[in-house]
């Protein structure tokens, strides 16, 4: 009997072998999804914010930001309420309503199947910011994350200098030039990663500061 099922198993991996060989989808960037209430506002800087208060069924609202999105170059936009948001690689979606919402999609990648229900964008970069250090109010993130001195590297989620010789884009733990993506995460308990659009670089460091820093003439990123 033994045998018969080491050949059955056998059998099965021959199959998941043939399915891939002959190209089943896979999805290489899983979504993830996140519901509650959020606050959504341009900072002085010019970037678009969306701070998360997750609620789930084991985790209900506590008045605190779970996650945040903070958008390049994206519209001016606000909104407080309810909502869920959907990430992916290089897209957050924001739904609103069963009939309502926002797709920010970073440029040069293909925006999702047309849907009137929703309002499409292409940003510059998309930068996501979550772990235990902004873990705070919505009011106090916003004052924080939207600051102009973003020059600073150990300002908190300090917004990236639009210039590459800020520290934040000069000295970049994970990315650097040529790179549309990166990720951190670190003892301090924050956790950012970026996308970025082929005009810009992805540079992330401790401290949350995470975000798309200009290519030098010439240059691009390579996806």
């Amino acid at each position: 009997m033994k045998w018969r099922y080491a050949i059955v198993v056998l059998l099965l991996l021959l199959l998941a072998g043939a399915r891939a060989a002959i190209g089943v989808p896979q999805d290489p960037s899983p979504s993830q999804e996140f519901t509650g209430h959020i606050d959504i506002a341009t900072g002085p800087d010019g970037r678009l914010l969306v701070l998360i208060d997750v609620e789930t069924s084991s985790q209900p609202s506590d008045g605190l930001v779970d996650q945040v999105f903070r958008f390049q170059e994206a519209p001016a936009l606000t909104y407080s309420g309810p909502a869920t948001v959907t990430y992916v690689k290089n897209r957050v979606t924001v739904q609103v309503a069963p009939e309502s919402g926002w797709v920010f999609t970073v440029g040069g990648w293909p925006m999702p199947p047309a849907d009137t229900a929703f309002t499409e964008y292409h940003v510059k970069g998309i930068a996501r910011l979550w772990g235990d250090t902004i873990h705070k109010s919505a009011v106090t993130l916003f004052a924080t994350l939207s600051s102009t001195t973003c020059s600073r590297p150990a300002s908190l989620f300090g917004a990236l200098s639009a210039e590459s010789t800020e520290p934040g884009c000069g000295n970049c733990a994970t990315g650097g030039p040529g790179v549309s993506g990166c990720s951190m995460s670190c003892s301090d308990g924050s956790k950012c990663s970026a996308d970025c659009d082929d005009t810009t670089f992805a540079c992330c460091n401790c401290g949350g500061t995470c975000g798309c820093c200009p290519n030098k003439e010439g240059g691009s990123a390579h996806h």
